[in-house]
Protein backbone atom coordinates (compact mmCIF):
# COMPACT_ATOMS: atom_id res chain seq x y z
CA UNK A 1 0.00 0.00 0.00
CA UNK A 2 1.97 2.96 -1.32
CA UNK A 3 2.31 6.32 0.42
CA UNK A 4 0.03 7.92 -2.16
CA UNK A 5 -2.68 5.23 -1.92
CA UNK A 6 -2.62 5.25 1.87
CA UNK A 7 -2.94 9.04 1.97
CA UNK A 8 -5.86 8.85 -0.45
CA UNK A 9 -7.67 6.20 1.61
CA UNK A 10 -7.12 8.13 4.85
CA UNK A 11 -8.99 11.09 3.36
CA UNK A 12 -11.98 8.74 2.95
CA UNK A 13 -11.68 6.92 6.28
CA UNK A 14 -15.35 5.93 6.54
CA UNK A 15 -15.41 4.44 3.05
CA UNK A 16 -12.09 2.68 3.69
CA UNK A 17 -13.32 1.06 6.90
CA UNK A 18 -16.58 -0.03 5.27
CA UNK A 19 -14.57 -1.78 2.58
CA UNK A 20 -11.57 -3.16 4.45
CA UNK A 21 -13.55 -4.54 7.42
CA UNK A 22 -15.23 -6.95 4.99
CA UNK A 23 -11.96 -8.56 3.89
CA UNK A 24 -11.51 -12.03 5.38
CA UNK A 25 -7.74 -11.67 5.71
CA UNK A 26 -5.04 -9.31 4.49
CA UNK A 27 -1.54 -10.64 3.85
CA UNK A 28 0.75 -7.60 3.71
CA UNK A 29 4.23 -7.29 2.26
CA UNK A 30 5.82 -5.29 5.09
CA UNK A 31 5.29 -4.12 8.66
CA UNK A 32 4.46 -0.64 7.40
CA UNK A 33 1.87 -2.02 4.97
CA UNK A 34 0.39 -4.17 7.73
CA UNK A 35 0.02 -1.19 10.07
CA UNK A 36 -1.63 0.82 7.30
CA UNK A 37 -4.19 -1.89 6.52
CA UNK A 38 -5.00 -2.18 10.23
CA UNK A 39 -5.49 1.57 10.54
CA UNK A 40 -7.90 1.44 7.59
CA UNK A 41 -10.05 -1.18 9.32
CA UNK A 42 -8.76 -4.51 8.01
CA UNK A 43 -8.84 -7.49 10.42
CA UNK A 44 -6.91 -9.75 10.61
CA UNK A 45 -3.63 -8.71 8.99
CA UNK A 46 -0.58 -10.93 8.56
CA UNK A 47 2.85 -9.75 7.37
CA UNK A 48 4.48 -12.29 5.04
CA UNK A 49 7.29 -10.37 3.33
CA UNK A 50 7.94 -9.85 -0.37
CA UNK A 51 6.84 -12.81 -2.51
CA UNK A 52 9.38 -11.90 -5.18
CA UNK A 53 12.16 -13.00 -2.80
CA UNK A 54 11.01 -16.60 -3.18
CA UNK A 55 11.15 -16.56 -6.98
CA UNK A 56 14.12 -17.60 -9.07
CA UNK A 57 16.32 -14.89 -10.63
CA UNK A 58 15.27 -13.69 -14.09
CA UNK A 59 16.71 -16.03 -16.73
CA UNK A 60 18.98 -15.29 -19.69
CA UNK A 61 19.52 -17.11 -22.95
CA UNK A 62 22.96 -18.71 -22.66
CA UNK A 63 23.89 -18.24 -26.32
CA UNK A 64 22.91 -14.57 -26.34
CA UNK A 65 24.72 -13.96 -23.06
CA UNK A 66 27.87 -15.60 -24.43
CA UNK A 67 27.69 -13.51 -27.62
CA UNK A 68 27.29 -10.20 -25.80
CA UNK A 69 30.02 -11.03 -23.29
CA UNK A 70 32.40 -11.74 -26.16
CA UNK A 71 31.53 -8.41 -27.76
CA UNK A 72 32.08 -6.55 -24.48
CA UNK A 73 35.27 -8.38 -23.59
CA UNK A 74 37.16 -6.92 -20.64
CA UNK A 75 35.50 -3.51 -20.79
CA UNK A 76 34.21 -2.10 -17.47
CA UNK A 77 30.39 -1.90 -17.33
CA UNK A 78 27.58 -0.53 -15.23
CA UNK A 79 23.83 -0.50 -15.80
CA UNK A 80 20.89 1.84 -15.24
CA UNK A 81 17.79 -0.37 -15.22
CA UNK A 82 14.02 0.20 -15.04
CA UNK A 83 14.68 3.87 -15.77
CA UNK A 84 12.01 6.53 -16.15
CA UNK A 85 11.99 9.83 -17.99
CA UNK A 86 15.11 11.86 -17.26
CA UNK A 87 17.10 9.01 -15.74
CA UNK A 88 18.41 7.79 -19.09
CA UNK A 89 19.96 11.20 -19.75
CA UNK A 90 21.46 11.15 -16.25
CA UNK A 91 23.01 7.75 -17.03
CA UNK A 92 24.42 9.09 -20.30
CA UNK A 93 25.85 12.12 -18.49
CA UNK A 94 27.45 9.85 -15.89
CA UNK A 95 29.00 7.87 -18.73
CA UNK A 96 30.41 11.05 -20.26
CA UNK A 97 31.87 12.02 -16.88
CA UNK A 98 33.55 8.64 -16.31
CA UNK A 99 34.56 7.17 -19.67
CA UNK A 100 37.99 8.85 -19.75
CA UNK A 101 38.74 7.67 -16.22
CA UNK A 102 37.61 4.12 -16.99
CA UNK A 103 38.91 3.29 -20.44
CA UNK A 104 36.40 1.46 -22.62
CA UNK A 105 33.49 2.03 -20.22
CA UNK A 106 30.18 0.60 -21.47
CA UNK A 107 26.94 1.87 -19.95
CA UNK A 108 23.85 -0.34 -20.21
CA UNK A 109 20.55 1.56 -20.13
CA UNK A 110 17.32 -0.42 -19.76
CA UNK A 111 14.23 1.84 -19.84
CA UNK A 112 11.15 0.68 -17.95
CA UNK A 113 9.10 1.36 -21.08
CA UNK A 114 10.94 0.20 -24.23
CA UNK A 115 8.51 2.08 -26.47
CA UNK A 116 10.51 5.22 -25.60
CA UNK A 117 13.64 3.73 -27.17
CA UNK A 118 13.51 5.60 -30.50
CA UNK A 119 13.38 8.99 -28.81
CA UNK A 120 16.00 7.96 -26.25
CA UNK A 121 18.42 6.74 -28.92
CA UNK A 122 18.07 10.05 -30.76
CA UNK A 123 18.49 12.05 -27.55
CA UNK A 124 21.58 10.15 -26.35
CA UNK A 125 23.17 10.16 -29.80
CA UNK A 126 22.68 13.92 -29.81
CA UNK A 127 24.95 14.05 -26.77
CA UNK A 128 27.79 12.72 -28.93
CA UNK A 129 27.55 9.13 -27.63
CA UNK A 130 27.36 6.03 -29.81
CA UNK A 131 24.31 3.87 -29.08
CA UNK A 132 23.78 0.16 -29.84
CA UNK A 133 20.14 -0.94 -29.66
CA UNK A 134 19.46 -4.46 -28.48
CA UNK A 135 16.09 -4.61 -30.29
CA UNK A 136 17.86 -4.02 -33.62
CA UNK A 137 20.60 -6.56 -32.97
CA UNK A 138 23.31 -3.88 -33.09
CA UNK A 139 26.77 -5.21 -32.29
CA UNK A 140 28.69 -3.78 -29.36
CA UNK A 141 31.93 -2.55 -30.90
CA UNK A 142 34.97 -0.76 -29.51
CA UNK A 143 33.47 2.74 -29.68
CA UNK A 144 29.98 1.83 -28.46
CA UNK A 145 29.18 3.99 -25.45
CA UNK A 146 25.63 2.92 -24.58
CA UNK A 147 23.90 -0.44 -24.94
CA UNK A 148 20.21 0.47 -25.01
CA UNK A 149 18.29 -2.50 -23.65
CA UNK A 150 15.03 -1.77 -25.45
CA UNK A 151 13.55 -5.27 -25.21
CA UNK A 152 11.06 -6.99 -22.91
CA UNK A 153 11.84 -10.02 -20.78
CA UNK A 154 15.63 -9.75 -20.90
CA UNK A 155 16.43 -8.13 -17.56
CA UNK A 156 18.28 -11.29 -16.54
CA UNK A 157 20.52 -10.88 -19.59
CA UNK A 158 21.37 -7.23 -18.89
CA UNK A 159 22.08 -7.82 -15.20
CA UNK A 160 24.46 -10.66 -16.03
CA UNK A 161 26.55 -8.25 -18.11
CA UNK A 162 27.53 -6.07 -15.13
CA UNK A 163 28.23 -6.00 -11.41
CA UNK A 164 26.79 -2.52 -10.76
CA UNK A 165 23.15 -1.54 -11.27
CA UNK A 166 21.34 1.73 -10.66
CA UNK A 167 17.61 0.98 -10.19
CA UNK A 168 15.39 3.68 -11.62
CA UNK A 169 12.17 5.52 -10.84
CA UNK A 170 14.10 6.79 -7.87
CA UNK A 171 16.03 9.87 -9.01
CA UNK A 172 13.85 11.91 -11.37
CA UNK A 173 10.66 9.96 -10.56
CA UNK A 174 9.21 8.71 -7.29
CA UNK A 175 8.40 5.33 -5.79
CA UNK A 176 11.36 3.27 -6.94
CA UNK A 177 11.47 -0.13 -8.61
CA UNK A 178 12.10 -3.48 -6.96
CA UNK A 179 15.84 -3.99 -6.24
CA UNK A 180 15.53 -7.72 -5.52
CA UNK A 181 16.36 -8.95 -9.03
CA UNK A 182 19.75 -7.20 -9.22
CA UNK A 183 20.52 -8.25 -5.64
CA UNK A 184 19.68 -11.87 -6.50
CA UNK A 185 22.12 -11.75 -9.39
CA UNK A 186 25.08 -10.59 -7.28
CA UNK A 187 24.89 -6.95 -8.34
CA UNK A 188 25.84 -3.92 -6.25
CA UNK A 189 22.61 -1.87 -6.06
CA UNK A 190 22.43 1.92 -6.39
CA UNK A 191 19.26 4.01 -6.38
CA UNK A 192 17.96 7.51 -5.83
CA UNK A 193 16.31 8.47 -2.58
CA UNK A 194 12.71 8.23 -3.79
CA UNK A 195 12.15 4.52 -3.10
CA UNK A 196 9.00 4.73 -0.95
CA UNK A 197 7.21 1.83 -2.67
CA UNK A 198 10.00 -0.57 -1.65
CA UNK A 199 11.03 1.11 1.59
CA UNK A 200 11.48 -2.03 3.69
CA UNK A 201 13.39 -3.94 1.00
CA UNK A 202 15.78 -1.05 0.46
CA UNK A 203 16.22 -0.61 4.21
CA UNK A 204 17.28 -4.25 4.57
CA UNK A 205 19.78 -3.86 1.73
CA UNK A 206 21.09 -0.56 3.10
CA UNK A 207 21.54 -2.02 6.58
CA UNK A 208 23.55 -4.95 5.21
CA UNK A 209 25.66 -2.83 2.87
CA UNK A 210 24.11 -4.34 -0.27
CA UNK A 211 22.75 -1.02 -1.56
CA UNK A 212 23.54 2.70 -1.52
CA UNK A 213 21.23 5.64 -2.15
CA UNK A 214 22.40 8.68 -4.11
CA UNK A 215 21.10 12.24 -4.06
CA UNK A 216 21.72 13.35 -7.64
CA UNK A 217 23.69 12.79 -10.84
CA UNK A 218 27.05 13.80 -9.38
CA UNK A 219 26.62 11.52 -6.39
CA UNK A 220 25.64 8.67 -8.73
CA UNK A 221 28.76 9.29 -10.81
CA UNK A 222 30.85 9.22 -7.64
CA UNK A 223 29.30 5.94 -6.50
CA UNK A 224 29.78 4.27 -9.90
CA UNK A 225 33.36 5.54 -10.07
CA UNK A 226 34.11 4.20 -6.58
CA UNK A 227 32.69 0.76 -7.34
CA UNK A 228 34.46 0.51 -10.69
CA UNK A 229 37.74 1.48 -9.01
CA UNK A 230 37.45 -0.78 -5.95
CA UNK A 231 36.96 -4.44 -6.76
CA UNK A 232 37.03 -5.57 -3.11
CA UNK A 233 34.38 -3.04 -2.03
CA UNK A 234 32.26 -3.89 -5.08
CA UNK A 235 32.35 -7.62 -4.39
CA UNK A 236 31.59 -7.07 -0.70
CA UNK A 237 28.53 -5.05 -1.69
CA UNK A 238 27.44 -7.72 -4.18
CA UNK A 239 27.79 -10.49 -1.58
CA UNK A 240 25.90 -8.46 1.04
CA UNK A 241 22.96 -7.98 -1.32
CA UNK A 242 22.77 -11.68 -2.20
CA UNK A 243 22.97 -12.66 1.49
CA UNK A 244 20.19 -10.22 2.37
CA UNK A 245 17.90 -11.76 -0.24
CA UNK A 246 18.56 -15.22 1.24
CA UNK A 247 17.70 -13.93 4.72
CA UNK A 248 14.41 -12.48 3.45
CA UNK A 249 13.15 -15.74 1.94
CA UNK A 250 10.06 -17.44 3.36
CA UNK A 251 7.29 -15.10 2.21
CA UNK A 252 5.63 -17.78 0.06
CA UNK A 253 5.39 -20.26 2.96
CA UNK A 254 3.91 -17.61 5.25
CA UNK A 255 1.42 -16.55 2.59
CA UNK A 256 0.27 -20.13 1.98
CA UNK A 257 -0.07 -20.69 5.72
CA UNK A 258 -2.31 -17.62 5.96
CA UNK A 259 -4.43 -18.78 3.03
CA UNK A 260 -4.77 -22.41 4.18
CA UNK A 261 -7.89 -21.92 6.37
CA UNK A 262 -9.68 -20.43 3.35
CA UNK A 263 -8.45 -22.99 0.83
CA UNK A 264 -8.97 -26.10 2.98
CA UNK A 265 -12.81 -25.96 3.02
CA UNK A 266 -12.77 -25.99 -0.78
CA UNK A 267 -11.14 -29.44 -0.93
CA UNK A 268 -14.31 -31.47 -0.03
CA UNK A 269 -16.32 -29.32 -2.46
CA UNK A 270 -13.87 -30.11 -5.25
CA UNK A 271 -14.05 -33.85 -4.47
CA UNK A 272 -17.86 -33.72 -4.57
CA UNK A 273 -17.87 -31.91 -7.89
CA UNK A 274 -15.37 -34.39 -9.33
CA UNK A 275 -17.38 -37.39 -8.08
CA UNK A 276 -20.59 -36.05 -9.56
CA UNK A 277 -19.00 -35.38 -12.91
CA UNK A 278 -19.05 -31.62 -12.75
CA UNK A 279 -15.27 -31.35 -13.15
Amino acid sequence: LSDRSFKSWKKRANIAEALFENLAHVVAQSDVDGERFLSLGARPVTVSGNLKVDTTPPPADDRTLYTLKRQIGARPTWAAISTHDGEEVVAAEVHAMLHKRHHGLLTIVVPRHPDRAEALATQISGMGLKVARRSKGDRIIADTDILLGDTMGEMGLYLRLTEIAFVGRSLTSEGGQNPLEPAMLDTAVLAGRNVQNFRETYQRLLDSGGAKLVRDRDMLAGAVNFLLSNEVARHEMMAAGAATVDEMRGALALTLKSLEPYIQPLAPLRRDLTTNGWM
